[in-house]
């Protein structure tokens, strides 16, 4: 038999709409007299075990299309209705679902066998059960401890069990309903004299399934207050229920770092949740990936599935990713999405996620987390409009930085964050688990965006990114991201849409003017000495680095998916160069569209910038700077401005196709190279290209 218990509530103006439950069988389901419905999205839970697994909860995340579901979301199985609950976190503007947790409990499910849901356009149904509360987990000997112990010898410790019982159970929850609850707890850890630690915080996540016989409990500690503590050492111990579950010596915590562990009492669910990534694509919740495209095994890749006994596996570690984010170079999380991301998309693979999940948590790591005491949430440039958090300027507001509580260890790897070559960690992990953690996650590297940039060129609270034009793309893509998943009633779904807006409406004033900045789409120039060129032809060219504009014009026409029309107008001005180049032959010589550096102008006497605007004179140029060639797999740059075009040819921009036409013929080996490095497997058929059907 296969019980399924779903709840569909969502917060909204009213906290919560209704739930029911019921139990189907898999070979023989109870008859039930229902209109069919036709499927919006499949999602299949596997059981990739030799054996079979009873009473197993299940709870993973859910985007769906602008339209697509109403007021409630159906689940079928095998053709029959199940009740289904489902805690609705974001609607569209016009009402319909956007995002949404679903929580069940398979009853049996055999060794090797998988189920299919269907996700159908539903109505709530009334309540079967009550919802799982508070007193119903107390009611067992769960608990769930953190104790610290420090190098002066002082025990700090705190309970999951006690939290909850001081907690307001109505409204400190992230699920609830008949089938999951999950609350979300939060204290400093205390001495055995109730002193609180003046710099530490652990957060509990408990999800506790119905029946109270499983609950997942997600353990977070926490140096990220604006506080400003410095590196804190200690020991640390997790037990679950009186047992040790986990446990570290000489841990240096970092400042404005996180770490996370996850515990199950009553036994972890082995099951395996795929999704439909066709369909999350056309959500316009990611790009459109070459779905036809077969990924290695992922003991064959690069970045193989974590090994729990590695230090860079480890709480205060960093995973498959580089330690100094500014290292120069192509790395897999410097694209849309990282590699082992699109990896795990284009497959499905359990350990492929397992990677994805692994990176997602260990993101926690960096000192880029800012959390405001006041408000228990992230630190805005609202609140603080003159805030920079690099602060080399006098007078700058700034960190105000305490005295390392212990020195760090000099040999524990040093994490430093950048602009510039920051990737995506936590949004992808957010859409296909709805798992909290990984929601602040995205809203903290956001953050780190707007605080880490200098709030002159920021405007102050207005939050318009500058610097590099890499690190102004992949700011957007967090920032907007961030905007997207944030929850109806999250001020942070708010505060991330207006620095969005506010940096749409500053592009396209500077770029269309009046006075229009270039007629070919040419931006962010720079001298050849800023961009350290030696020797070159004409020392008073202008130049850009064109595969950082392929970068830019993914992440707005990515806005533009996510429903920013007004993202539309930046991306279709820096599209007039990048297609132009594929374009314009024999004027133009196409083979010099991806170079590393490009000319597009030069500087008179009097230091005046001026842009080429026939394409004869752009060709001679850049002939004189680099040397024509066609694409190859090492030629990165070629692969992004493909990708770059092929936005053009979903935004339906002029001769769009005419262009992803050359350059594709030029590559030999294509879809080759896109296995290898499915980073930039993009292909039309996008979010904003079905928009525009």
């Amino acid at each position: 038999m296969l019980t399924i218990f779903i709840w569909l509530g969502h917060r909204c103006a009213v906290r919560w709409v209704v739930a029911v439950a019921l139990t189907v069988g898999l070979a023989s389901c109870i008859e039930t007299e229902v209109a069919a419905a036709q499927t919006v999205v499949a999602v299949e839970v596997h059981n990739p075990t030799s054996r079979t697994l009873q009473n197993v909860p299940v709870s993973f995340g859910q985007a769906f299309k602008r339209g697509d579901v109403g007021h409630g979301v159906g689940v079928r199985f095998e053709g029959r209705s199940l009740p289904a609950q489902v805690d609705v976190r974001r609607h569209h503007e016009d009402g319909s679902i956007r995002f949404a947790v679903v929580s069940l409990v398979l009853d049996k499910l055999p060794a090797g066998e998988t189920a299919t849901l269907a996700l159908t356009d539903g109505e709530p149904s009334a309540p079967g059960r009550p919802f799982v509360s508070a007193a119903e987990l107390l009611g067992t000997d769960f608990d769930a401890t953190v104790t610290l112990t420090f190098p002066d010898g002082k025990v700090r410790s705190v309970s999951a069990r006690e939290l909850l019982r001081r907690t307001d159970a109505e409204t400190a929850t992230w699920l609830r309903g008949p089938t999951a609850t999950e609350w979300l707890l939060s204290g400093p850890p205390t001495d055995s004299d109730a002193a609180r630690d003046e710099d530490l915080t652990v957060q509990f996540q408990v999800r506790a399934y119905a029946g109270g016989k499983r609950v997942r409990t997600s353990v977070v500690v926490e140096n990220c207050r604006d506080d400003w503590a410095g590196n804190i050492r200690y020991d640390v111990a997790v037990t679950v229920a009186g047992q040790e579950a986990f446990a570290r010596k000489a841990v240096d915590h970092r400042r404005l770092s996180r770490w996370r562990k996850v515990f199950w009492w009553g036994g972890e669910p082995e099951v395996h949740v795929t999704h439909d990534l066709s369909y999350l694509s056309a959500t316009g919740a990611l790009p459109h990936y070459d779905s036809t495209l077969a990924m290695p095994e992922p003991s064959l890749q690069r970045d193989a599935p974590p090994n729990t006994n590695g230090s860079r596996w480890d709480i205060m570690g960093h995973g498959s990713l580089t330690a100094y984010m500014p290292t120069t170079g192509g790395r897999p999380e410097i694209a849309p999405y990282p590699a082992w991301t699109v990896r795990y998309l284009l497959s499905m693979d359990r350990r492929a996620k397992a990677l994805v999940l692994a990176n997602g948590e260990l993101a926690g790591s960096w000192p880029i987390h800012v959390r405001a005491r006041q408000t228990g949430r992230i630190m805005t440039i609202d609140q603080r409009p003159n805030f920079w958090l690099n602060g080399y300027r006098p007078g700058q507001d700034k960190p105000e930085w305490k005295p390392d509580r212990h020195t760090p260890n000099p040999d524990q790897v040093r994490l430093s964050p950048d602009l510039a070559h920051q990737g995506s960690f936590a949004y992808v992990p957010y859409l296909v688990t709805g798992d909290f953690y990984h929601l602040e996650e995205a809203y903290f590297w956001a953050n780190y965006c707007l605080l880490a940039t200098w709030s002159h060129p920021r405007r102050d609270a207005e939050g318009i990114v500058s610097g590099q034009i890499r690190g102004n793309a992949w700011a957007l893509r967090n920032i907007a991201d961030a905007a997207w998943i944030a929850p109806d009633d999250a001020p942070e779904g708010k505060y991330f849409d207006e620095k969005i807006r506010n940096n749409l409406a500053d592009r396209i004033g500077r770029m269309y003017g009046p006075p229009e900045h270039s007629r070919l789409g040419f931006w962010g120039e720079r001298t050849v000495e800023d961009a350290r060129i030696q020797h070159p032809a004409n020392p008073n060219w202008l130049v850009t680095a064109p595969w950082e504009h392929d970068y830019l014009i993914w992440s707005l026409h990515h806005l533009a998916e996510l429903g920013y029309v007004e993202a539309a107008r930046p991306r279709d001005f820096l599209l007039r160069w990048r297609v132009g180049t594929m374009t314009h032959a024999p004027d133009f010589d196409p083979r010099l569209a991806a170079p590393y550096r490009f000319v597009v102008g030069q500087r008179s006497r009097d230091g005046k910038g001026t842009f080429y605007e026939d394409w004869g004179v752009l060709g001679r140029e850049n002939a004189r700077l680099s040397e024509p060639r066609l694409p190859s797999p090492a030629n990165d740059y070629a692969y992004s401005a493909r990708a770059a075009v092929v936005c053009g040819v979903d935004g339906r921009f002029p001769q769009a196709e005419q262009a992803l036409r050359w350059i594709e013929a030029q590559f030999s080996d294509l879809r080759q190279t896109m296995t290898r490095n499915p980073s930039w497997a993009i292909v039309p058929g996008g979010a904003a290209g079905r928009d525009r059907e």
